[in-house]
Order: structure tokens, then C-alpha cells, then sequence
């Protein structure tokens, strides 16, 4: 019974060691150009609801913030693994969404985009001001 019991022991700390494992990234916006072409950020939102800017620090994103991330990041599901790019507008911000399966590019301003893109473009403005400044 003892041999049992070791070896259910051993299975419980393979598997709560498991839990503690890294969230991994939920998606990636670049953002760049804007009037003057200056604009340029890579925003990362992780898995477990921290956010960080430019690889800066990691922090704890508003839980409203993280939920709008997970619903787009689900949305974009054909777009991203299609590799959607819609055409750039001149003297316009340029995204970017990169999830798990691919990626995503529009310009602000683009005519008929899907109308998670606006979305997504609103959530990287949110996250742009609460990561990057």
C-alpha cells in the first residue's frame, strides 16, 4: 500500500507542478505610423491578464481590459488565420494582431473592415495609454 501511495504522491506533484506553468501570450498589437509616422508600440497581452509595452514591465491589466482581449482574440479566428491584411491608408496608425494563429493587419479608417477590428483597434488605444506612457 505504502508503493501506492508514493507513486499517487509523485503523480499529484507532477501535476500541481504543472499548474504554475507559464500563461503564455494571448495576442500581440503593433501599432505604428499616425499623421507624423511616429508611432510605434508592440503591446503584449499574456494569458493571465498582464500586459506590458515595448517589452517593458510586465503589469496587471483592468479586468474589463483582459475580457475584451480574450472576446476579440476569439472573434478574430478566421481573419488572423487567414492573414487578413486590408490596405494601408496614408498618414494613418497601422495594426497589427498576432494570436496562436496568425495575424491580422488594417489601417485606421479602412472602409468595411469586420467589425471586430474597430474593437480591436479601440482596445490597443486603451492598453497604449495604460502600458506605454
Amino acid at each position: 500500500m505504502r508503493g501506492a501511495a508514493a507513486v499517487l504522491l509523485a503523480a499529484l506533484a507532477v501535476a500541481v507542478a504543472g499548474c504554475g506553468g507559464d500563461s503564455g501570450d494571448l495576442m500581440s498589437i503593433e501599432i505604428s505610423g499616425g499623421p507624423a509616422g511616429t508611432v510605434a508600440h508592440t503591446i503584449v497581452v499574456t494569458g493571465d491578464g498582464r500586459g506590458s509595452c515595448d517589452k517593458g514591465a510586465e503589469k496587471l491589466l483592468p479586468s474589463a481590459r483582459v475580457i475584451d482581449a480574450r472576446v476579440i482574440e476569439k472573434d478574430l479566428g478566421d481573419l488572423v488565420r487567414k492573414a487578413a491584411d486590408y490596405p494601408a491608408r496614408p498618414g494613418t496608425r497601422r495594426y497589427t494582431v498576432r494570436t496562436g494563429d496568425g495575424d491580422v493587419t488594417w489601417s485606421e479608417g479602412t472602409p468595411a473592415l469586420p467589425s471586430v477590428l474597430p474593437r480591436a483597434q479601440l482596445l490597443a488605444l486603451q492598453l497604449e495609454r495604460l502600458l506605454c506612457r
